[in-house]
Order: structure tokens, then sequence, then C-alpha cells
């Protein structure tokens, strides 16, 4: 049996004003389907919107400060109220599940991908869309039949989730013979199969990044100092990969079990010993106190930022990095903060609390599914070459299935990432991310592009409540406390 959807009366929020997720489509050039006029349509369903009223906050949290404010008419939201019947739902209404994890330790990431999906509804104006969230559980048998009921009780025609590679092909055993796509939040690439696409932020994909731009600094001598583990493995491979493809040299990968005594031995040894480190860049992979504990022994010997520039990755994006004076300087490559910072702001508003990296990833995926699916066209239209704008910057989909993201350079300072090098302002056709595209600064205005081209993602969200949206589930109302924008390792 279906679940009777929760809908929410939300009349007195102001309305969205054109932001980049209204935008999310880009043109094809290779497809029939001719999307920007979609995109145009969205932009005007905005602006015609009327005032509506955003969820309860969450009665467990002590909301946050936004990082700067809003404007929400002060109110007291009502209770959701629960229609009579499913009837009640528009006919044709797209079933869009939504596989997280809603009990356990990450619940709060959970919770907060689910209020990230309904803001995404609500900014596309999807009325028509129902949300089904459900508990993917951490193992992959719970996920499977979360999956199931989806599929077969509930006739969902995409499933977004869940967030652990290890749980992906379960599900997507599920879907498969009833061809419903899956859009999973992992970036573990060895999950993929026919039917499925990762929208995680691939440390391939940054690795190359900041490599390249290390090159055109004038680099040419590289090193690593990496984890063991899977994690470790993909990116000592790409760090391999990323060197030799800009002919430059790669001197080292020395690896280390643990960031204590194991992770000192490692540094000793990288150094070689010598008072100048034998190579003019370093790839670090840590975070937290592990990546200040590395930190703390590379001046011990002999590395320094003077010396050997430190490379990092997009999990630095919303850590704390610049406390560490050995760490200032650093380089690292992570999806353009514009739309980003914008969405936080929204989303702490409404919410009570930061949202975490994967509520952007859910935001975009959900947005994604509910414009595409609307149409008719998610499966097709997934693989469109030009890409999607959303939270997270410009991303597409490679033809395995896996997210490009195109990525900006930030250099580490004592008060945040620093922007270095923007990211693409829109991919070519056949190029790798970073190649072939054109760049513009994601802080400047944007310009007028050629006809051919597609539209510039504008560099902020719009700062409206939350429309539009239905959403059926056992979600907890209470939102995660104490989170960050990091994200769960893939496992």
């Amino acid at each position: 049996m279906r679940s009777d959807p929760v809908k929410t009366d939300r009349s007195r929020v102001r309305p969205a004003e054109p932001g980049p997720l209204h935008r999310l489509l880009r043109r094809s050039r290779a497809s029939s389907l001719r999307l920007l006029p979609l995109a145009a349509m969205l932009v005007l369903a905005a602006c015609q919107s009327q005032r509506v009223e955003p969820p309860a906050p969450p009665a467990q949290v002590q909301p946050q400060q936004p990082q700067q404010p809003v404007q929400v008419l002060p109110q007291q939201p009502p209770k959701p109220a629960v229609p009579e019947s499913p009837l009640d739902l528009p006919p044709g209404a797209l079933r869009v599940g939504l596989l997280v994890p809603m009990t356990g330790p990450q619940a709060g990431f959970g919770q907060a991908m689910i209020d990230a999906a309904t803001l995404a509804l609500a900014d596309v104006k999807a009325d028509d869309v129902v949300l089904l969230p459900r508990d993917s559980g951490a193992e992959p048998q719970q996920s499977a039949a979360a999956a199931r009921d989806l599929v077969e009780n509930q006739a969902a025609t995409v499933l977004l989730g869940p967030i652990y590679g290890r749980n992906v092909p379960a599900v997507a055993e599920v879907a498969a013979p009833r061809q419903v796509p899956v859009v999973a939040f992992s970036n573990d690439t060895s999950a993929l199969r026919p039917g499925v696409h990762l929208i995680g932020l691939a440390p391939e994909v940054q690795v190359e990044r900041v490599v390249d731009y290390a090159v055109q600094q004038g680099k040419s001598r590289f090193a690593a100092l990496l984890p063991y583990g899977a994690y470790g493995d993909r990116l000592a491979e790409s760090y391999r990969k990323a060197v030799a493809r800009t002919g430059a040299e790669l001197v080292d990968i020395v690896r280390y079990s643990d960031p204590g005594s194991d992770a000192q031995d490692a540094v000793r040894r990288l150094s070689g010993g010598q008072q100048t480190p034998p190579f003019d860049s370093l790839l670090l992979a840590e975070t937290g106190e592990r990546l200040r504990g590395i930190a703390s022994l590379l001046p011990y010997y002999g590395i320094d930022a003077g010396e050997a520039q430190i490379l990092g990755t997009a999990l630095w994006m919303d850590q704390p990095v610049g406390r560490d004076q050995n760490l200032q300087g650093a380089w690292y490559a992570a999806p353009d903060r514009g739309a980003w910072d914008g969405f936080v702001r929204r989303f702490s508003a409404l919410f009570g609390a930061q949202p975490p990296a994967l509520a952007g990833l859910s935001y975009d995926a959900t947005a994604l599914a509910a414009v595409l699916g609307r149409k008719g066209q998610l499966a097709r239209e997934l693989d469109n070459p030009d890409g999607f704008a959303g939270v997270n910057g410009l991303f597409r989909f490679d033809q395995k299935g896996a997210a490009e993201h195109a990525l900006a350079i930030y250099q580490v300072t004592a008060t945040g990432g620093e922007l270095l090098d923007p990211a693409a302002q829109r991919f070519t056709a056949g190029a790798r991310p970073g190649e072939g595209v054109i760049r513009s600064n994601p802080l400047a205005a944007p310009t007028q592009p050629a006809a051919s081209s597609v539209p510039p993602t504008t560099g902020a969200a719009s700062t409206s409540g939350v429309s539009g949206a239905t959403t059926t589930g056992t979600a907890s109302g209470a939102a995660p406390q104490g989170l960050t924008g990091s994200v769960p390792p893939a496992r």
C-alpha cells in the first residue's frame, strides 16, 4: 500500500527570486530536447509564485545565526496536515524515492538531506512531485529493502541514494528490472553499473584539477603522503596518472597506517633526511586533528611551505585548516562557493542548522530528478554533455555515470579559502573537466553568452522560503545538531 503523503501549508514566506537551480538544465547540443526554454519557464514560475510558509523549525535544535540575514516573515508554522486520501495528489504526480540514513549515527545527515530535497522541489516549483524519504540503513540489505518498498509499493519513478557505495549495487539490483534510474550520493566508482549514476564529488577529479594548477604555476616534482585504505588507494592511483599526464616527475608516494608514530616515520622517509625536500609539491589527504598532527611534523623534517607547496582536496572546503600556520598557503580543489554560500544561508535560516556537503548533493539530485522527470527524459538527459548548474557548481556525468564537477582552486588562509582560479563556466563536449572550458570569475557579474553557448550560472541562491513540495515518509522532524560541511568517507 502507498503511504499517505504529508503536505505542509507554506503560504507566508516570500517567493523565490530566480537562482542557479532555476537554470539547472543546460541546453544539450546532442539531444533533440530543448532544455533552455524549460529553464526559462522555471524562472518565470518562480517570479509568479505566491507567499508560502516554511516547514516547522526543528524543536530539538537551537537555531544558529545565519551567515547573512534573509528576508523571512515572522511566523509560527503550522503542523503538517495529512490529506484524507492519496487521491488528493495531482494526477500523474512524479514519485521520487529518497534513500538516506534516518536512524543510527548518520541520521542527522539524512534529515539534512530530506530538508535540502524539500527546498529543491520548492525552488523548481514542483507541485506535481512527491518526495518519498526512506531509511537506507547502514547495510546493503537494509537499503535494498527500502528500495523494494519504493519501487514495488510506492511506484517510485527514480531513486536518489544511498550515500554509501557498498549499498548501491543492492539498490540497483532492485531498481533494474523495472528500469528505475538510480542517482546515488556516493563517489565510489566501483558501484557503477547500468542504470546507476553517482553524483558524489570524485577524488580523481579533485586531484587532477589541483595537479594541473600546480604545473601551471611552475611546479614539476610531486610527492604524496597518503593513508592506507580504499580512499588512499584511489588518491594514489589518480595522483600517479595526473602527474604523468602533465609530464612532471613523481618523486614518491609514501603511505602510513595511522597519523601517529607511523605517520612520523612516513614523513621522515619522505624527506629523505635532506635539509631541502626533493620535491616542490606535496599532496595530503587528511582532515581535522589527523591533518594537524601530520602538518606539525613537516617543518620538523625540513618540509615547509616555503620549499614545498602543500596540496589538498575538497574535504578542506569547510574545515578550519587555516588555523594551522603550517597549512596556510596550501592549495586545494573544491566546488565554486558562489551558489553554495547562498544555499547555506537559506538552509540555515529555514532549518536552524548548517547544511553538510551531502545536503548540497541531495538538493542538486532532487532538482535534477524533478525537472527532467516531469518531461519523462530523466534516464536519457542525465547524460547531457553540457551538464547542469547546481549549488555545487557546474557538473555532468561521464559515459560510465560518474559525476564530473568543474572545480575551483582555493588557497588556505587564516580566515578561510581564498579563490585563486575560478571553476569552469561551461564544459566543452568531449573534453575532460578543466580542459577546453571557458573560465570566468564567478564573483564577477555574469556576461551575456553567445547564441550557441549555455547561460552562465548566477553567483548566489535566492532567499525564498519553501514552497511547492509534497513529502511522505517517516522522517523525524528534528534537524541534525552539530553538522558541518564534511562528507562521511565513502565506504
